[in-house]
């Protein structure tokens, strides 16, 4: 089975219609991929902020017990305690790992609509050069168009997330897993 054929009449339909409103086949294709990569944001950035709300939890606790281990493992190297601080430091390593990796898996998880944005218009593009770029002498077509608007999106959406309700939710969340921890021996 092809991939033309997971593609639903409808929804191609849905997603062709912006490279068809403007007269110039150009302008054509910059809307409609342009609009195409602001659902591809918007539809992975929705997924993250699920996932994260779902795991905040999981990913604060994480981060906390990440921070105490270090803590532990710098009082400890500072009393002179060498072992303790090995154990110590080799937790604060474990958690620091997992949490680096969660954070990572978090990343990624928002560019999945886009192999999917860009095997659509494989469909309906592949072939069609837009650009050519004589000095490195090759072509430029949707992939770059594609690539460039959503990496355009991608810097403003940083910009105005905490003020959208969902996604300044989620910055407020993982600024609280990463408040300071309080110094176990400071009491």
């Amino acid at each position: 089975m092809s991939f033309a054929a997971l593609v639903p009449s409808w929804l191609d339909a849905f997603l062709i219609a912006p490279f068809r409103w403007p007269e110039s086949a150009y302008a054509g294709m910059w809307l409609g991929s342009g609009i195409l990569a602001f659902y591809c944001l918007a539809l992975g950035e929705c997924v993250v902020a699920s996932l994260y709300l779902l795991h905040h939890r999981y990913y604060a606790q994480d981060a906390a017990e990440m921070t105490r281990c270090h803590r532990i493992s710098m009082n400890a190297l500072h009393s002179g305690d060498r072992e303790a601080y090995l154990a110590a430091n080799m937790l604060a390593r474990e958690h620091f790992g997992k949490n680096f990796f969660s954070g990572a898996s978090l990343g990624l998880s928002s560019l999945w609509p886009l192999p999917f944005a860009l095997g659509w218009m494989a469909l309906r593009f592949e072939g069609i050069d837009l650009y050519a770029l004589p000095v490195w002498n090759c072509k430029a077509g949707y992939v770059f168009v594609l690539l460039s608007q959503y990496m355009a999106l991608r810097l403003c959406f940083g910009r105005v997330r905490k003020f959208l309700p969902l996604f300044g939710r989620v910055d407020t969340l993982r600024k609280q897993a990463v408040k300071v921890v309080p110094d176990p021996d400071s009491d």
